[in-house]
């Protein structure tokens, strides 16, 4: 059965890329998929390369999480034209390979779930998809999510905003399946 990580990265209590991941991981249990829903503002991790990694406790935990998936939706809240800094912060902890871990990352289906104000910032996701791609092999869903203040009344996201959301879960679930029985495991190169 195939393992989804839904990883939220906004550190505010009321996100809305979080919200969206929550109906992400609706859409996916409908579909019969197993998803593991994960909020960074539940774990600490100090700024990159302050310490080494095997002495940060959240690391293995998190580590371990994604290793154990098949495929990751990544959400995050756009800040000044990119995703935010937690989840850059969270990639490269994860990411990172050292004696005793490999990247966790190398190969994973990843789908980027955006949440931002205004509808010009969406080419925020290319730099991280671009990073996860060329860094870690992975696959990147190109039915990504975008969904700025526009797409929501009352509160409520549109029905247009989410047929989107709907569809990049279809097409993730579909994705993550067939690249199961690939035959390849990818390293660091470049």
């Amino acid at each position: 059965m195939t393992k989804l990580l839904i990883i939220s990265s906004s550190l505010d209590n009321n996100s809305r890329s979080e919200r969206i991941a929550r109906l992400c991981e609706e859409l996916l249990s409908a579909q019969g998929v197993e998803a593991l829903f994960l909020r960074l503002k539940d774990y600490v991790l100090p700024p990159f390369g302050s310490v080494p990694i095997q002495e940060v406790p959240e690391y293995h935990s998190l580590h371990a999480a994604v290793s154990r998936a098949d495929g990751l939706i990544l959400a995050s809240p756009v800040y000044n034209w990119s995703s935010c800094a937690e989840l850059k912060k969270f990639i490269e902890y994860v990411g990172s390979t050292d004696e005793s871990n490999r990247g966790a990352f190398y190969d994973k289906v990843v789908t980027l779930v955006h949440s931002a104000g205004l509808p010009h910032s969406y080419m925020a996701v290319a730099p991280l998809a671009s990073s996860l791609m060329f860094d870690f092999k992975c696959v990147i869903n190109p039915y990504t999510v975008y969904v700025h203040d526009r797409h929501w009344e009352h509160d409520e996201m549109i029905p247009d905003a989410r047929q989107r959301v709907e569809q990049a879960m279809r097409v993730m679930a579909e994705m993550t399946d067939l690249l199961s029985a690939r035959t390849y495991r990818s390293d660091w190169g470049v």
